[in-house]
């Protein structure tokens, strides 16, 4: 079955330090200018006509990096919220967020849940940011969930179906993954959104997020549209049931 454009794009944004590096600049000039390609991509997948777009920015995992560095990125948060959230309401774009923010700044905790609610009824692009996620967690909690609904006498152990386990995860409202891309050519989901990559596309590019600019997305997606996606099927016999001439 070919592919037009993906219902749901993910990124996990990687090479924000390495590009201050190789100028010679610290890692906060790399998370900082990572921010522009947020703006960026966010108003091109917009444009190219993709529904929902998921952003990794802050993994459970990061919280083991420098203590000075955890400090600039929640800088770098502020200053993104602050700055770049407007614009992107004003755009017609949908901000949602997935993972505990609870270990955040108050600020950035009340900045985010203001402009989530702010950008509630946009019809445009679901932006969807996940803070403080990590995917094998989502799952323990969605299995720790189940289990009480079980022994509240709420759901029976042979009602438990992949969609029991889908409405108990913090990604319930957003749907399967399509498209993953990572930018900085590593070649890795680390952790991230488990349960929507079964069977997503994935592809491992180049350049590192600071210069991952809407033409390079425009590179991704050419090569997405001409990909057969079988999920675990006959490519044919997937054809032949949507009825396309594939």
């Amino acid at each position: 079955m070919k592919n037009t454009v993906p219902h749901h794009l993910a990124i996990i944004m990687d090479g924000n330090r390495r590009w201050a590096s190789q100028r010679g600049l610290p890692a906060k000039a790399g998370h900082m200018q990572g921010t522009t390609a947020v703006e960026s991509i966010a108003e091109h997948a917009q444009h190219c006509g993709i529904p929902w777009l998921t952003l990794f920015a802050f993994s459970t995992e990061n919280w083991k990096r420098p203590e000075k560095e955890v400090t600039d990125i929640f800088s770098v948060f502020r200053y993104f919220l602050d700055r770049k959230g407007q614009k992107l309401i004003d755009k017609n774009i949908r901000l949602r967020v997935i993972g505990d923010t609870s270990r955040f700044p108050t600020r950035i905790q009340r900045s985010v849940h203001d402009l989530v609610d702010r950008s509630k009824e946009n019809t445009g692009l679901n932006l969807t940011v996940a803070l403080n996620y990590g995917g094998k967690s989502d799952i323990v909690n969605a299995a720790r969930q189940i289990n009480a609904l079980i022994k509240a006498g709420r759901l029976n152990e042979d009602d438990i179906t992949p969609d029991v386990v889908k409405a108990n995860l913090e990604t319930a409202s957003l749907p399967p993954v399509d498209l993953l891309i990572r930018t900085s050519n590593e070649k890795r989901v680390s952790n991230f959104m488990l349960w929507e990559l079964a069977y997503a596309e994935m592809s491992f590019v180049e350049p590192l997020w600071p210069d991952f600019t809407p033409a390079e997305l425009d590179k991704v997606l050419l090569d997405y549209s001409d990909r057969e996606r079988r999920f675990g099927g006959d490519a044919m016999l997937t054809d032949q049931k949507t009825g396309s001439a594939g």
